[in-house]
């Protein structure tokens, strides 16, 4: 069974107003459950095992690289609602499946839904704290937000746990360092992202400026020192 199918055999999930959300859930009803604001009935009539998880799943993928992909927001944020109706399914048929779970992180952080996208990255660490797909996005949800010592720590985590020598993860922490105002960490990092990219004149221009400056005259190492 396909999603849409699923959804014709009156298996909804649709948005309604907070007062609407208590008055069911107050009454005892045992058909409706609420799911992040939204709601959907009850787990115990739907039977997941019917699901046809490889068309949801491309359905999933689709609507997400549409998003990813969309330079009209509106459009893009209706792609990010399809794209986890489909992979909140997913989660449902496989709740410990470490792909679903970040792929839905991921749509709630780019919808700025911030709460929900870190319980999703916490319940995955959760199962897999090492795992290196989570960490790197993970680390992409703090970087967005400007915070970058966080974003460090689990870029970091992904490098050690099976990213290697990254040439995103490379840059992205180079940046965090630059911003962090750490010049010497991000001149390294930049440095081992040329290696890797070489005809990049941009970035040997980058490396050149930071070697110009006298690190330890920035602001950041004289406050190390106090």
């Amino acid at each position: 069974m396909t999603l849409t199918q699923f959804r014709h055999t009156k298996i909804y999930n649709f948005v309604i107003p907070a007062a609407l959300v208590f008055a069911l859930t107050a009454s005892g009803s045992p058909v409706f459950a609420v799911e992040f604001g939204t709601i959907k009935y009850n787990d115990a009539v739907i039977d997941y095992s019917v699901i046809d998880k490889p068309a949801v799943l491309k359905n999933a993928e689709y609507y997400f690289d549409q998003a990813l992909n969309s330079t009209d927001e509106k459009t893009r944020q209706d792609y990010l609602q399809k794209a986890s109706g489909e992979y909140f399914i997913l989660t449902r048929t496989e709740p410990q499946n470490l792909y679903y779970m970040v792929q839905l992180a991921r749509i709630y952080d780019l919808e700025d839904k911030n709460s929900y996208s870190k319980e999703y990255f916490f319940n995955a660490l959760k199962i897999d704290k090492e795992n290196a797909r989570t960490n790197y996005y993970f680390g992409e949800y703090f970087y967005r937000r400007n915070e970058y010592t966080k974003a460090l720590y689990f870029y970091n985590q992904a490098l050690e746990h099976g990213h290697g020598e990254n040439y995103e993860i490379l840059i992205k922490m180079a940046l965090a360092y630059e911003k962090l105002g750490d010049l010497l960490r991000a001149n390294q990092y930049y440095k081992k992202a040329y290696i890797m990219n070489p005809g990049n004149g941009k970035l040997s221009g980058k490396i050149k400026e930071l070697e110009q400056i006298k690190y330890k005259n920035t602001g950041y190492y004289k406050k190390r020192k106090e």
